[in-house]
């Protein structure tokens, strides 16, 4: 009885969380925003790659953007974002393990009015919790880094089979890595999720970047209005 209990208590908070993503993801399809939910392990080069998209969007004319920097303490990343000229809102979990739709209401909220073409979660450093919960995005994407090598998609699935996109970070390290089977990571994923876009990318070189922020774009053209 109490494991059933527990279930539905569960049960009941997703979906709750849900109902209130999914009037955040209407919202803001509406006024022309495009939520982008990116997600990886800590270390897997979040920051240094939404830099790196928001230096290529910027050079095709896109200049209304806007970060939401979650992290379970401290303020370095957001400071980053916005010593690059972008709004960013940081938002501290206190010791939660993901991102709740509510918490996305409060940072989106700090933004008092602000207009995007792009808003981008930086979600907090973490495989596990995060795939669980509706952050109200249109797309969710994810990191995984040369150095933490490619079984992590036989390690965590739930995960690859959650988003809409996998990026290969700091692929410049792929001669210091030669067990980085990068077939075997395409098939793997694939095989959890068959519609997976795959992007192998270096924020230091700038490979893949442009190749990226072209899907980014398309997906934004078919997910929002204006």
């Amino acid at each position: 009885m109490e494991q059933k209990r527990v279930i539905e208590v569960k049960k009941n908070i997703l979906a709750a969380n849900d109902a209130a993503a999914g009037a955040f993801r209407a919202a803001r399809a509406a006024e022309g925003t495009f939520f982008v939910d990116e997600m990886a392990s800590p270390g897997a080069g979040k920051t240094t790659l939404l830099l790196a998209v928001i230096k290529e969007l910027r050079a095709r004319g896109v200049e209304k953007l806007g970060v939401i920097e979650a992290d379970l303490e401290s303020d370095v990343d957001a400071l980053k974002i916005k010593e690059a000229g972008v709004p960013s809102v940081e938002l501290n979990t206190r010791g939660v393990c993901h991102v709740e739709m509510n918490m996305v209401d409060m940072a989106f909220a700090a933004f008092a009015g602000q207009q995007f073409e792009y808003l981008f979660l930086e979600n907090i450093g973490n495989l596990v919790c995060p795939a669980d919960f509706d952050t109200g995005a249109h797309t969710r994407i994810m990191l995984l880094s040369v150095p933490e090598g490619w079984d992590k998609v036989m390690k965590y699935p739930p995960m690859f089979a959650a988003v809409d996109a996998l990026i290969v970070t700091k692929c410049d390290y792929l001669s210091l890595n030669p067990d980085f089977d990068m077939a075997r990571l395409h098939e793997e994923a694939r095989r959890l999720n068959p519609r997976l876009e795959i992007f192998e990318t270096s924020a230091r070189t700038g490979e893949g970047i442009p190749a990226l922020v072209d899907w980014l774009q398309a997906q934004r053209a078919a997910k929002v209005q204006g």
